[in-house]
C-alpha cells in the first residue's frame, strides 16, 4: 500500500514539474506533518485570487467604478462548478460555501452597476443566474430592481409573481420582507434608486407572515380556549418561551385551528408573527431542514445573505438574538418530530411558539416543556355548524337528517366535511340527500372523498402518515382492518401479526405517536371510521389472504 502511495506521488511530482516549466508555476509536492502538501503560489490559484478581489472590492473606501472592474475580474476566473466530480460531504461543503461566495459577489456587483446607472446590462445576467438559483431572493431583487430602472416595470412585478409561486411551491413560504416591501415599492411608484428599496424601509422587520384565515371556521370553542387559557399564563412566566405542541391525525384541522386563534391573537405580538410550513407531511416536497427555515426567518428579519452565518448553531444564535426583547408569534406547521423543531425555537421570554404537527412531539413536551393539545374530531354540533358556515343555515337546517348523514358518513373528520361541503356549494341545486346517496353508494370506502388535489384528498392525506411507519407498524395498522369491533386490545393485535404482546405494543405506540390510533384507558386502541377504510384498502392490496385469514379473530 505504501509503495503504491510513494508511486502515485512521485507521478504527481512528474506531472506538477511538466506543467511549472511550461508556465513558470512554482509549485511542488512536498512532505509536511506525516503527509503531503501542494506547495503553490497563493496568487496562482483562482480560489484565493476570486477571494482577494472580492475583499478588495468591498473596501467602503473603494469608488464604484473600481469596484465594478474588481468584481467581474473575480466573477470571470468562474469557470463551471468547483470540485467536480469529487465525492463526499466534505466537498459538497466546500462547493456549497464556493457558490455562496461566488452569489454574494454577484449581489455585490450588480448594486454597484444600478448604482452607476447601467441597469440595462444587468437584465441578462441575472436572469441567466436567477435560471441556475431559482430561489435566490436577492438575485430576484436586483432583477425587479433593474427591470424597472429600464421601464420594464409590468416584468419586474412579474418577476416578483414567479419567484412567489416558486417559493410557495418548492419552501412552502412566502418571500422574505424585504422582497415584499420592494414589491409594493415598484407598486406604488416611490423606489428609491439610489438604495434600491421603498421610504418604508426603516427601523427593524415586523413580518406579517400569517397565512390567510380559514373560510367557514367553526366550533372549537373548547381548543380556542384552552390556547387563550395558555396564552394568558404564558404572560406570567417572565423567563421562559411558551410553546404549544399542537397535534392530531391527518386532516383533523391542526392549521385551520393553528392560522385562526393566530389571527385572533396576532395584535398581541406587535414585533411580527412569523410562519414556516415545515412539510413534515408533504406528498410532493421533502421535508424541510432546519437550515433551510431558519435562512427563510433570518430573511424575513431582514438579515442580508452575506450577515447569515454558515453552520446551523450561529444561525441559531443570530436568530435567538434577533428575536431578544421582542414579541412575536411563531408558527411552525406541520412539523415531522421534535428535533426539526428545536432550532427554530425562540431564546428568551416574550414570543410564542406554535408547532402543528401529527407526530405526538413528546420530546418537545419533556424537554422543552411545550403545551400539549390533542385536537380531536368534531363534535356533532362543531360538524354541523361547520357545514352552515360553509353552506348556509337554510340549506342545512331544510335537511336535517341528510346533514346527520353527512356528518356521519365523514366519521366527523374536518377535511372530509369540507370535501363535500365544497361539492354541495358547486351544485346548489342539489338536495343534500343525493349527495347522502353518493357517499352511501361508495359502499364506506374513501372515493367520495378524494379529488385531484392531494392535498384536500383524504386518501392521500392519510398515506403521508402511512409512509411514516416502520414496515412492522405499517404491517399492524393495516391487519387493525380486519379486527371485528370498535377498539382492540394489546393482545388481540398480537394475534393478528402472530408476535408476543411485549413486541407489539411499541408499535402501538408508533401508531398512537403518528395519531393513525387513538388510545384509550384500560389499554385499548381504536381508529375512526374513514382511518378503518383506509386501511381496509391498504390490506386488501397489500397483504395476503393467510395474513387477512389470520387477522379474522374473535373480539377479546
Amino acid at each position: 500500500m505504501r509503495h503504491t502511495l510513494y508511486v502515485y506521488i512521485a507521478r504527481l511530482r512528474g506531472l506538477i514539474a511538466a506543467a511549472a516549466a511550461a508556465d513558470g508555476t512554482v509549485a511542488a509536492v512536498v512532505r509536511r506533518s506525516r503527509g503531503y502538501v501542494l506547495d503553490v503560489d497563493p496568487d496562482r490559484v483562482d480560489v484565493h485570487r476570486f477571494r482577494r478581489l472580492v475583499e478588495q472590492a468591498r473596501d467602503p473606501h473603494c469608488p464604484d467604478t473600481k469596484r465594478v472592474a474588481l468584481l467581474r475580474q473575480a466573477l470571470a476566473l468562474w469557470r463551471g462548478t468547483p470540485l467536480a466530480d469529487l465525492p463526499g460531504d466534505w466537498a459538497a461543503r466546500v462547493r456549497e460555501g464556493l457558490q455562496q461566495q461566488r452569489l454574494d459577489a454577484v449581489v455585490c456587483w450588480a448594486e454597484a452597476e444600478l448604482r452607476r446607472g447601467n441597469a440595462g446590462d444587468l437584465v441578462g445576467p441575472l436572469t441567466d443566474l436567477i435560471a441556475e438559483h431559482p430561489l435566490v431572493e436577492p438575485l430576484a431583487a436586483l432583477l425587479m430592481r433593474a427591470l424597472h430602472s429600464t421601464g420594464r416595470t409590468a416584468t419586474a412585478l412579474d418577476c416578483y409573481v414567479a419567484m412567489r409561486r416558486r417559493l410557495v411551491d418548492q419552501v412552502g413560504m412566502e418571500p422574505g420582507a424585504e422582497l415584499q416591501q420592494l414589491h409594493r415599492a415598484i407598486l406604488r411608484g416611490d423606489l428609491d434608486q439610489a438604495s434600491g428599496w421603498g421610504r418604508e424601509r426603516s427601523g427593524h422587520a415586523v413580518p406579517a407572515q400569517l397565512p390567510l384565515d380559514v373560510h367557514g371556521f367553526a366550533g372549537r370553542d373548547t381548543e380556542l380556549c384552552q390556547l387563550d387559557a395558555i396564552l394568558t399564563a404564558a404572560g406570567e412566566e417572565p423567563t421562559t418561551v411558551a410553546i404549544l405542541a399542537l397535534t392530531g391525525t391527518a386532516g383533523v384541522g391542526k392549521t385551520a385551528l393553528a392560522m385562526h386563534w393566530a389571527h385572533r391573537v396576532a395584535n398581541r405580538f406587535p414585533d411580527g408573527q412569523l410562519y414556516v410550513n415545515l412539510r413534515g407531511f408533504d406528498a410532493n416536497s421533502p421535508a424541510t431542514r432546519p437550515d433551510e427555515a431558519l435562512r427563510a426567518l433570518l430573511d424575513a428579519l431582514q438579515v442580508p445573505p452575506q450577515r447569515v452565518p454558515a453552520s446551523l448553531a450561529a444561525q441559531v444564535g443570530l436568530y435567538r438574538s434577533l428575536l431578544a426583547d421582542r414579541r412575536v408569534l411563531v408558527v411552525l406547521d406541520n412539523a415531522s418530530d421534535a428535533d426539526q423543531v428545536r432550532p427554530l425555537l425562540p431564546g428568551s421570554p416574550g414570543c410564542l411558539v406554535v408547532v402543528t404537527s401529527r407526530n405526538q412531539l413528546p420530546g418537545l413536551v419533556a424537554a422543552e416543556g411545550a403545551h400539549p393539545l390533542t385536537l380531536g374530531l368534531l363534535s356533532t354540533d362543531d360538524a354541523r355548524q361547520m357545514l352552515a358556515r360553509r353552506l348556509g343555515p337554510e340549506r342545512v337546517a331544510a335537511e336535517p337528517r341528510s346533514v346527520d348523514d353527512i356528518i356521519a358518513r365523514c366519521a366527523q373528520l374536518p377535511l372530509a366535511l369540507a370535501i363535500v361541503a365544497a361539492r354541495a356549494a358547486t351544485h346548489p341545486e342539489f338536495p343534500l340527500g343525493m349527495l347522502v346517496a353518493d357517499l352511501g353508494d361508495s359502499s364506506g370506502g374513501l372515493e367520495p372523498f378524494s379529488g385531484g388535489d392531494p392535498s384536500t384528498d383524504v386518501r392521500a392525506v392519510f398515506s403521508w402518515s402511512y409512509r411514516t411507519l416502520s414496515p412492522s407498524a405499517a404491517r399492524l395498522f393495516r391487519l387493525l382492518a380486519v379486527h371485528p369491533g370498535p377498539d382492540i386490545a394489546t393482545t388481540a393485535a398480537a394475534s393478528l401479526i402472530g408476535a408476543p404482546p411485549g413486541q407489539v405494543r411499541p408499535l402501538l405506540a408508533e401508531l398512537a405517536r403518528a395519531h393513525l390510533v387513538t388510545e384509550h384507558p384500560a389499554g385499548r386502541f381504536a381508529f375512526h371510521d374513514l382511518l378503518r377504510a383506509y386501511a381496509t384498502e391498504l390490506v386488501e392490496a397489500v397483504d395476503a389472504d393467510t395474513d387477512r385469514s389470520a387477522g379474522a379473530c374473535p373480539r377479546p
